[in-house]
């Protein structure tokens, strides 16, 4: 071979070698997420669908202080558009006697409850309710504890110490007995239960878990080298902190707050449940399940109906969590 067909060959060598690869669509990306993870698919499926029975036509309205679970935003949201009829409308007979405790049918897709009122209505505003708590509970939750977690994990030494004791208090308590004093007490209202004091319960007694997790990954990513770097450089503690370890850590936050919704979603059914007294009135699959277990002999329907809500509403955060730790942290990945 000649001199210059060896230079024309290493030139297209050099030449295929700086092609750039194509990038991947988004399609792909979840095609391929599907493929790999399909239970965690199926898991963001129904967490999709769920988030789709809050949906409601939003109201122009001056923005006011959040209230669950029909404005948790300031602003006022219309009845979700998954429901078929109105929470509270009351059905009847033809001999005008209320329908109540009815089986399945086409007009009404889960039965009619005691007081003649559309279980699936109340199952789709229920589910508004639950997330909603549940978002606010998480939110609550994972602010407060992931910054104590942040600081104590980097400083270390007394400070370390003296929180570790004070979360080790906190979690002496059994968490359901501590949701039920902390809306008992109720301080911001009152004798008048209140959707905003139980989310507030639901967040304290979630602050250790998420500090204790989120000490433990900022324990690990504070020996890093672009750590070390950082301070080298003259980088402050703030700097470090914000900067070179909180968006390191940014994924295990994600996991926790997305397998924590279940959790909170779950607390608040056992809740409404448990003390039905201590929450206000209204759809909630908790208290549903309370007022089913009286006539769920005769007819179980409502009592089924609830429960599977909940049971899929927590599978779907479990499974769409765990999806999301295998797919965020690069140990895990095939």
């Amino acid at each position: 071979m000649s001199v210059e067909g060896k230079v024309t060959g290493a030139a297209g060598v050099a030449e295929s070698e700086l092609v750039m690869p194509k990038q991947t669509t988004l399609a792909q990306h979840v095609w391929r997420f599907i493929v790999r993870k399909p239970l965690g698919a199926f898991g963001v499926l129904l967490v999709l669908f769920m988030g789709a029975m809050t949906l409601g036509t939003p109201q122009v309205t001056d923005w006011d202080v959040p209230n669950l679970p029909d404005r948790p935003l300031g602003f006022q949201l219309g009845d979700p558009w998954m429901s078929r009829y109105g929470v509270e409308d009351k059905f009847f007979t033809s001999e005008n006697r209320v329908s109540q405790l009815e089986s399945p049918s086409s007009d009404h897709w889960f039965g009619t409850d005691k007081g003649g009122r559309d279980t699936w209505a109340r199952i789709v505003f229920g589910a508004r309710r639950s997330m909603f708590v549940g978002l606010w509970a998480l939110l609550l939750a994972t602010i407060v504890g992931a910054g104590i977690g942040v600081v104590t994990g980097y400083f270390r030494g007394w400070l370390d110490t003296g929180v570790q004791r004070i979360m080790d208090a906190l979690q002496s308590f059994p968490p359901l007995i501590a949701i039920i004093l902390i809306v008992t007490i109720n301080p911001l209202s009152g004798d008048q239960p209140n959707l905003i004091v139980i989310a507030a319960a639901l967040g304290i007694v979630g602050i250790p878990s998420v500090q204790r997790i989120t000490r433990g990954v900022v324990l690990q990513t504070r020996e890093q080298q672009y750590v070390e770097a950082a301070r080298v450089i003259g980088a402050t503690d703030i700097r470090t902190m914000w900067y070179y370890i909180l968006p390191n850590i940014f994924a295990s936050i994600i996991i926790v707050f997305s397998t924590g919704l279940g959790v909170a979603i779950l607390a608040e059914a056992a809740l409404s449940f448990i003390v039905p007294d201590k929450v206000p009135q209204g759809a909630s699959w908790g208290l549903m399940l309370a007022q089913a277990q009286s006539f769920l002999v005769e007819n179980p329907w409502m009592g089924v109906f609830s429960a599977g809500a909940i049971a899929v509403a927590v599978l779907g955060f479990n499974l769409a969590g765990d999806a999301l730790r295998d797919v965020l942290d690069p140990r895990l990945r095939v």
